[in-house]
């Protein structure tokens, strides 16, 4: 393709590359009886919160003053959450302050309720247009042409020493992570024009692999002589959906010019694909909107595009497409097969990378900064970490497993070095003999009964153990916080700006513990209130050293959590976490799945599927495909809010 062409075809991309504006139902109409609610809210915190959270103080990095009416107050519902909390717990305003009065006290908390806590009905939500995330991008396109960007494993079954990157790995920025803690968050998928030159660049590259790898070539051309009918099945393979004819007609017209330049059909075809490969309607998920006035359910093809982002991170397979067009997808029996069907895919273990990988962090064993530190030995043992926390999420999705196996599990996948981190005897692995200038590769994991009660999980799984640690030492405040945040879902502010370190804490006294150091940290009563929570928990975890591997010599890991609970052992932190905080750890568990696969933060008028799921999933015996068919039936993840959607004072609600 020439410099004229190339610079033909971007100006075309750009203009292919816009996307229609969803409003959020936080933008529409109020009701003036909340209006005026909230102005009454807004009289008690000027006269009595201001002072510390306003224009010129914000405690805390807190500022009411931002929220000046109820359709900025209605997009911070976390903030009023914490308001709440505070007011009714006494600890707002602060005890040396003047106290609320009985009915300034009633105004603010009546208010949140019914705002907030009022609606019983499930809704849709906002659906905004989602750029694909690089790894879906990558699968997407490795699914279309049927080729391999990125081999993770070799030929002879052993995994590398360190995975090659993938060109779509190296000439894209990684995806940060949207206030859903995810990177599928719609709110930060954005494209710009370099983005958009680089993604030319790697359509170029892939359809240039078709030729040389087995099978792709008949995927892609399919046995057509003629362009029309190529590019109308490679179009809606690509959008996901039917294709019109001057859809068609568009891409028809790039392949006549590059035609009418003198090149081979092949190469013809190969232009028209790459301007599809560009275009926003492939590198974006935009759904079919209505004009209804009530919520409506989305096409079978938006629904199959729902069901493959979320299960397999990539674009819907022939099966679902296939569905999709016959309008038998979103019948409930079919719908359910197709679930099923998905979840023993070999590609469910993208799910694994990418929704636990993110949510329980292991994908940060991966971090090409801390990957190659230490030797090959070092390298083999975090990559069998990342590898085994990988493999045991997706035997638990795989085999149905009881969600709060998450927290302890009786199997675990073992490799020769990562059974020697564990102690565990009598391992077997099942390479007898490594293949000729493969002798450094880590060896492949196999499922492994555990015995010891200490071990199982993700609470005392060696990665969680290696990133919550410092690189020569543990660090049981990054591990309490894990666990609070990880596993009970309820995340450590961040710490008051000039609080002293751990190790100042002691005041320069020598010899002391990390226990000591911790308790004269959280004597200060701007600590304390974090660190009763944290600490227990991060010290409860100490017999495991930096990179997991246990060890009992000087270590005490004896704590008593603020409920009263005790406990001496990682296991029995284990017990009580299970039997006293499974009610959040289910909780926790749903709001995350459910959170990844709307790709967006959850808001206050989700409470009432959060509600539905946890009370399904404890029905159901916490299996995890009770909960994945759950999200997958619900009313966000099959239905669109209308434009006209309204908020009053009890949340959204269905016109």
């Amino acid at each position: 393709m020439n410099t004229k062409t190339r610079q033909a075809l971007l100006m075309l991309l750009m203009l292919l590359c816009c996307c229609a504006r969803v409003a959020s139902a936080d933008e529409n109409a109020l009701s003036p009886r909340s209006e005026a609610r909230f102005e009454e809210v807004l009289s008690v915190l000027k006269s009595r919160c201001f002072g510390c959270h306003g224009p010129k103080k914000q405690k805390g990095k807190l500022d009411f003053s931002l929220y000046p009416d109820l359709t900025s107050a209605l997009l911070a519902d976390d903030i009023w959450k914490k308001m709440r909390t505070k007011v009714e717990e006494g600890e707002m305003p602060p005890k040396k302050a003047e106290q609320l009065t009985a009915e300034q006290k009633e105004k603010l908390l009546d208010w949140y309720k019914a705002t907030f806590e009022a609606l019983t009905e499930p809704v849709p939500g906002p659906s905004l247009p989602r750029r694909l995330t690089r790894r879906e991008y990558q699968n997407s396109l490795e699914d279309l042409l049927a080729i391999e960007l990125q081999q993770e494993i070799a030929r002879d079954g052993f995994r590398y020493m360190r995975p090659p990157p993938s060109i779509v790995e190296k000439l894209l920025l990684p995806d940060p992570p949207g206030a859903s803690g995810f990177n599928n968050d719609a709110s930060v998928l954005g494209l710009n024009e370099a983005a958009l030159i680089k993604y030319l660049q790697i359509a170029q590259y892939a359809l240039g692999q078709i030729d040389s790898v087995k099978g792709a070539r008949e995927q892609v051309f399919a046995g057509h002589k003629e362009p029309a009918p190529l590019l109308g099945r490679f179009l809606r393979r690509a959008f996901r959906r039917p294709v019109a004819e001057d859809e068609i007609a568009v891409y028809l017209g790039i392949y006549e010019k590059s035609r009418a330049a003198g090149t081979s059909f092949d190469r013809a075809v190969k232009d028209a694909l790459i301007a599809a490969l560009t275009s926003s309607k492939f590198l974006y998920r935009i759904e079919t909107s209505t004009s209804a006035t009530e919520a409506y359910r989305v096409s079978d093809f938006d629904l199959a595009t729902r069901l493959s982002y979320f299960l397999w991170s990539s674009t819907p397979d022939g099966e679902l497409l296939r569905l999709a067009g016959a309008g038998k997808l979103s019948e409930p029996a079919v719908l359910s097969a197709q679930v099923q069907r998905m979840l023993k895919s070999p590609k469910i273990r993208e799910l694994s990378r990418n929704f636990a990988g993110q949510w329980l962090g292991f994908r940060e064993l991966l971090d090409s900064r801390t990957l190659v530190k230490g030797g090959n030995k070092m390298v083999k043992l975090r990559l069998a970490m990342h590898d085994e926390a990988l493999l045991f999420f997706e035997y638990l999705v795989k085999e149905n497993r009881p969600v709060l196996e998450i927290l302890d599990s009786g199997k675990t996948f073992l490799n020769k070095i990562l059974a020697g981190t564990y102690g565990v005897r009598g391992f077997r692995s099942p390479v007898q003999k490594k293949i000729r200038g493969r002798e450094d590769a880590p060896d492949p994991l196999i499922l492994w009964d555990i015995k010891d009660p200490n071990r199982g999980g993700y609470l005392t799984m060696a990665a969680t153990m290696a990133i919550t640690s410092a690189p020569q030492r543990t660090s049981p405040i990054r591990r309490g916080v894990w666990v609070l945040d990880k596993l009970l879902g309820t995340p450590v502010a961040d710490p008051p700006p000039a609080i002293p370190s751990l190790e100042q804490a002691g005041g320069g006294r020598r010899n002391l513990t990390v226990r000591e150091q911790m308790k004269i940290h959280a004597s200060k009563e701007t600590c304390n209130k974090c660190h009763q929570h944290i600490d227990p928990l991060g010290l409860g975890l100490e017999n495991f050293g930096p990179m997991g591997r246990f060890r009992s010599k000087g270590i005490d890991a004896a704590g008593k959590l603020p409920g009263g609970q005790e406990f001496s052992t990682p296991a029995e932190l284990k017990k009580v976490l299970k039997s006293d905080f499974q009610g959040q750890i289910r909780r926790n568990i749903v709001v995350r799945m459910l959170s990844y696969a709307l790709g967006r933060r959850l808001r206050y008028y989700d409470e009432p599927v959060i509600s539905l799921l946890v009370r399904d999933l404890e029905k159901g015996e916490d299996r995890l495909h009770l909960l994945i068919e759950g999200i997958v039936r619900s009313v966000p993840f099959q239905y669109r809010a209308p434009s006209t959607a309204k908020i009053n004072g009890a949340g959204v609600k269905k016109q």
